[in-house]
Parts: C-alpha cells; sequence; structure tokens
C-alpha cells in the first residue's frame, strides 16, 4: 500500500498504519521539502509523483490518499492509466473533498501568516504549536504554503471514471470533509464504491489508526466486521440484489427498503428509526409533498436545478416517513434550504416536534439508467453510515 501524505505531512504520518498492517507492506511516499528531504524545495508534480510510484506497479498494490493526498493519489491513478501501467487493484481516499468539488479551506492560502495557521488548527487538526513555536512555524509554513497553493490551484479535467473500485473514509467529527462531501467520490469509479466512517476528526489516519487499519484490513480480505451500536449501514444497488442484502443483515434492530423500478435501497441499523428511499429523477412526477415554502424556493432556482432540488425535498420527506412508521405528514415537514448539502433535520418546533431528533442525508447517484437520488434518516447525531454502491455495470 503506498501512501501519499496531507498538506504540511510527511511519511511518518502513516507510522500508525504501518505498525497495525502488519500483512501488508506500507510505503509512505516522502514529499520534498519535509521531514528527510528538508532541504528541498516542497514542490512537486503529478509525474514525479507517478515515476516514483511506477517501479511497484509490477505486483498488484493499493493507493491510500488522506485530504490533499487523495486528490495526489487519484491523479497519480490516472496518471498510470494513461501511461497504460497496472492500476491499483484499491484507491482509498480519506477526509478529502472529490476532485471535481472545491476545497473550501484552500481560500485560506492567501491570509497572511497568522490567519492562515488559525484556520489550520481551528478547521483540519493542525498542530497547536505552530502558533507558539517559532521555530515549527520557520520549519513548516513553507510546506504548507506550498501545498495549499497546490490544492487552490489544482483543476480537476475530466477523464472517464477510473476501473478502479474507490473505498472513502470519513471522520466523524471532521467538520471539513464529512460523510456528505466523501460520497462525492462515487462519481469517480465504474467499479464499486464504499464508505466508512471513522470516529475522530479530519486527521484521523494518525490520530485513530487500529481502526482504520481494520477497516482496510477487512476490505482487502472481503471480511465482515461486527456491526456497532452506532452504525448504520445503507446498500443501493440492482433490485435483484437487494435480497442477498437483506439476508446479511437480518437481525439487525432496524431495516428499512426502498424501490425505485430496477434500483434498491436497504438501511440497516441498531435501534429503531431509520428511513430511507431511493428514487430516480425522471420518476419524481409532481411532488405533491412540497411546503408552500418549498415549492417557493423551487420555484425561484435556476431552471436547470428545480427537479433536482424537489427531488431533495421529496426523497428526505418520505425517508423520515419511513423512520417514523409512516406516522408523519410529508407535506407538514419544511426544510428551510433544499440546496443544503447536509446532513438535514427538521427544525426544531414544527409539528411533528418529535421529528427533529432524526438527520437525513442524501446520497447522488450517476447511473447508467440516468440520474437517482438516496435519502436515509438516521435516528440521532454520531451515528457512523457506511456506504456500499455496487460496480456501474451492475446497476
Amino acid at each position: 500500500m503506498i501512501c501519499l501524505p496531507y498538506a504540511g505531512g510527511g511519511a511518518s504520518a502513516y507510522a500508525g498504519l504501518l505498525r497495525r498492517l502488519t500483512g501488508l507492506t506500507v510505503l509512505p511516499l516522502q514529499l520534498p521539502g519535509r521531514e528527510n528531504r528538508i532541504g528541498e524545495p516542497p514542490t512537486f508534480t503529478i509525474s514525479d509523483l507517478a515515476d516514483e510510484i511506477v517501479p511497484a506497479t509490477s505486483e498488484p498494490y493499493v493507493l491510500y490518499g488522506h485530504s490533499m493526498g487523495a486528490r495526489l493519489a487519484f491523479e497519480v491513478a490516472r496518471e498510470l492509466r494513461r501511461r497504460g501501467l497496472r492500476e491499483p487493484s484499491r484507491l482509498y481516499v480519506g477526509g478529502a473533498h472529490p476532485p471535481d468539488r472545491r476545497v473550501p479551506l484552500a481560500a485560506a492560502a492567501d491570509l497572511p501568516d497568522d490567519a492562515f495557521i488559525d484556520q489550520l488548527i481551528r478547521r483540519s487538526g493542525a498542530l497547536p504549536e505552530l502558533r507558539d513555536l517559532p521555530e515549527l512555524r520557520e520549519l513548516m509554513l513553507p510546506v504548507l504554503r506550498s501545498d495549499f497553493a497546490w490544492i487552490k490551484n489544482y483543476a480537476f479535467v475530466p477523464e472517464p471514471p477510473l476501473d478502479t473500485p474507490i473505498v472513502a473514509f470519513a471522520g466523524l467529527d471532521d467538520g471539513e470533509a464529512g460523510v456528505a462531501e466523501m460520497l462525492g467520490w462515487a462519481r469517480h469509479t465504474g467499479a464499486g464504491f464504499r464508505l466508512r466512517t471513522v470516529r475522530g476528526g479530519h486527521l484521523f489516519v494518525k490520530d485513530r489508526p487500529a481502526e482504520l487499519a481494520e477497516l482496510i484490513t477487512a476490505d482487502l480480505t472481503a471480511a465482515q466486521v461486527p456491526a456497532e451500536p452506532d452504525e448504520v449501514h445503507l446498500w443501493v444497488g440492482p433490485a435483484a440484489g437487494r435480497d442477498a442484502v437483506l439476508r446479511r443483515h437480518a437481525g439487525r434492530g432496524a431495516v428499512g427498503t426502498s424501490d425505485a423500478g430496477d434500483l434498491a435501497a436497504v438501511a440497516a441499523g441498531h435501534g429503531p428509526g431509520i428511513g430511507v428511499c431511493v428514487l430516480r429523477a425522471r420518476d419524481l412526477g409532481e411532488p405533491v409533498e412540497l411546503s408552500a415554502d418549498e415549492r417557493e424556493q423551487v420555484e425561484e432556482a435556476a431552471e436547470e436545478d428545480r427537479g433536482w432540488l424537489a427531488l431533495r425535498a421529496v426523497t428526505a420527506k418520505r425517508a423520515l416517513t419511513a423512520a417514523d412508521a409512516g406516522a408523519a405528514d410529508p407535506a407538514a415537514i419544511g426544510f428551510p434550504d433544499l440546496a443544503d448539502p447536509g446532513p438535514w433535520r427538521v427544525q426544531p418546533g414544527q409539528e411533528p416536534d418529535r421529528l427533529s431528533r432524526w438527520r437525513i442525508t442524501h446520497l447522488a447517484l450517476h447511473t447508467a439508467r440516468g440520474e437517482a437520488l438516496a435519502a436515509v434518516a438516521v435516528p440521532r447525531d454520531g451515528v457512523r453510515l457506511s456506504v456500499d454502491l455496487p460496480p456501474e455495470r451492475a446497476r
């Protein structure tokens, strides 16, 4: 497993994984300008990184990239494909916005030093000592500035999705690249997508290596990780595969299903109150569930966005109604901002007030049969959401 680091990070960021993944050769790539390459200018190109990885492509390998490293690993995988070399058998990405979306924190690259460092500490888990230790600051600032300039200047160029499965890891407490953002990586593979949630913040690769190592080992060995009380599993795929998934989750405290033609969704977890809805954009029809305010939001949106906003509202309402055992009136539930990436929740004070405890996450699906959207409602904050999407050819 070849690992690429987050902005400002070096190979030592993967020391915890290296110790715990004993059945796997872990090779952290050291970028210039850090640790044992501190004397080199902190600049790099994708071609340079690919050149370093080429020798490893003679045998099966996987790539792991965290934060900035995820974008690097993605581009390296595409560069190796362009060269006609063996592609990775997995692309693992952690704590990173998908490559076709901008990174909000990249705007900090233009801030003065003090404000720049403050943003990194508050939002991405950077060392607080950067603020107080002049020697560390002098050592790290050039690397951080260079890395964030790369992130800010990165321009996604569309190419066919990878033929490599992508497995994404999101920190439960990561406010920068959480579950909703990480789900966007599914657009970049035609070979299947999985998302797993890890306890911890943005730098869980360094702070929670044991949990991450367990998930990577399970993925590579096709082992089943025992379901935990704070986890909800969402599977979306062809309706023909639904029964096998239901058998796999037999005995879970709550299981919800939803169908949209030949597309099915299954949500399973412990405890009551899990709801799911999957709906194709072309099958929306007249969205009778919308409130007056939501209809106004849809009508005021750009014409090309209206159907998608309505779809977001309808799937959320149906998932929430399913979680509430059908007792809720969808038309009585209102969401103040249909463009909000989420997770969504019903505003406290609305009737029925009991619905305000649920949290709703959307999953956009780009299938061979058209655009679709899934929504899953879970009964509280702090729930870890795991997602499985089969390969595009199976959908």
